[in-house]
């Protein structure tokens, strides 16, 4: 089952899954769709069914689509960690950085494999990347290492201004980037979280995720989602059009300003298991 779909790449609206629509199997391929389903623990028969640049709704308020950036952006490397992942998926969220980045703010993307397996991802993927239009660099890690030294390769390696980290199974919208870099470029201290949108897991439908949340954690050091408090919205005076200040980050995908991220000292490289980065740097910042 470890194949590949050869990449779908999108020419109309009408394909499965465009603009972010459910795609659901027909009754015959539940049984085949269940066994796939374990792979990667989400419905790949459905992810490999749709275009790698596949549609997306522009689901920002009103209020974002209008803003104006400064035209001087600091640059940034993304950096995405990948173990066993699946072909569509990974190539899905890079095709997404390309296609909806401004290409003189993306510096390249860097991919780490944190020792995969999967055949397909080795000369395949290096063949596949080649021809993109933007610098992509393949970091291969000797042995699994987890995510976050796999993270601090991919950071030690990166020559943009800012670091983003993204996850291996993500789609970026129009217009994600430059508010994460003209928040840094105000204050390179700043720490910068998107809204995480969701993807479906059974249909890969996209779903608009709430702004009306953040980041905390409880005493058992466990993160968790919160409602934005009140002192939050008269801050803003009722604009949710501007940042949120949060006491923690979900740590999965976040841009920071390369030297501070040294500066704070990184991560902490003893780290092993999943699930405690993302209060460590946010103790840090």
């Amino acid at each position: 089952l470890l194949f590949y779909v050869p990449a779908v790449i999108s020419r109309n609206q009408e394909g499965p899954g465009e603009m972010g629509k459910a795609v659901l199997i027909p009754k015959d391929d539940q049984e085949k769709m269940k066994e796939l389903f374990k792979i990667n623990q989400f419905n790949l028969m459905a992810s490999d069914l749709i275009a790698l640049n596949r549609s997306l709704p522009d689901v920002r308020l009103d209020g974002c689509k209008t803003k104006v950036y400064p035209e001087e952006l600091p640059n940034t490397s993304v950096v995405i960690v990948f173990h066993n992942e699946a072909w569509s998926t990974l190539l899905r969220t890079v095709s997404s950085v390309i296609n909806r980045s401004p290409h003189g703010l993306l510096r390249e993307i860097i991919l780490v494999d944190d020792a995969s397996e999967r055949e397909f991802l080795k000369a395949s993927l290096e063949n596949y990347v080649k021809n993109l239009e933007v610098s992509i660099k393949i970091i291969r890690m000797e042995q699994r290492s987890g995510l976050i030294r796999a993270r601090l390769r991919g950071a030690a390696a990166s020559k943009g201004q800012v670091i983003t980290f993204l996850d291996a199974h993500c789609e970026c919208t129009l217009g994600w980037l430059e508010p994460l870099l003209a928040r840094i470029k105000e204050d390179r201290k700043t720490v910068v979280c998107p809204i995480i949108d969701v993807i479906s897991d059974d249909t890969f439908e996209y779903m608009a995720g709430s702004d009306m949340t953040y980041g905390g954690f409880n005493w058992k050091l466990n993160f968790r989602w919160y409602p934005v408090p009140q002192r939050e919205m008269d801050r803003r005076k009722g604009d949710r059009t501007l940042p949120v200040r949060t006491p923690t980050m979900a740590g999965g995908l976040f841009s920071i300003d390369r030297n501070y991220f040294e500066e704070i000292g990184t991560y902490d490289a003893g780290m092993d298991i999943w699930g405690g980065e993302n209060l460590e740097m946010s103790f840090r910042v």
